[in-house]
């Protein structure tokens, strides 16, 4: 009777902490960078905005699937040339040199707010990380170019999520 308890306790354990593990799934809700679902308010306004009171759109511009590679260090995104083209219509939708809001979620969270800017823009909003749309093969997501500002692009999260789905590249 004690050895089944034992053997109970010990696989009830192992069950709950893997449960509870950000574990490879591909969902796409697993990792996402999502526009708002107000398009007209801009990312000034929106960076005034707490970021769970933001409202974001059903289905993201990119997710985990859509992820051939994510250089952690250089915070370069390989996509899907599927994701690719996708990601290519989105400068249509970036109206103005200041850009278009988006939210990196994981598992539903929002993490951090960042700008998507056109190829042509100089314009930078010095405390969000970035996104140029450009006829790139890859997309980056640069620094907010305050230093004095925390890097949430390197948010643990996001590694752990990109590690388990085995997206990351060093």
């Amino acid at each position: 009777m004690k050895n089944h308890f034992f053997i109970f306790l010990l696989m009830s354990i192992l069950f709950f902490r893997c449960s509870n593990s950000i574990s490879p799934n591909n969902d796409e809700k697993a990792f996402g960078i999502y526009l708002l679902k107000d398009t007209l308010l801009i990312t000034s306004d929106a960076k005034n905005i707490p970021l769970n009171s933001l409202k974001v759109q059903d289905t993201p511009i990119i997710n985990i699937n859509d992820i051939e590679t994510y250089n952690w260090s250089e915070q370069i995104i390989n996509l899907t040339p599927e994701a690719f083209k996708r990601f290519g219509s989105v400068e249509r939708k970036v109206k103005s040199i200041f850009g278009l809001p988006f939210i990196v979620m994981i598992d539903g969270t929002k993490i951090y707010l960042g700008n998507i800017y056109p190829g042509y823009s100089s314009y930078m909003h010095g405390d969000l990380p970035s996104i140029m749309v450009a006829p790139f093969t890859e997309m980056r997501i640069s620094r907010a170019p305050d230093k004095n500002i925390e890097d949430k692009r390197m948010d643990e999260r996001i590694y752990l999520v990109l590690k388990n789905n085995n997206k990351i590249k060093i």
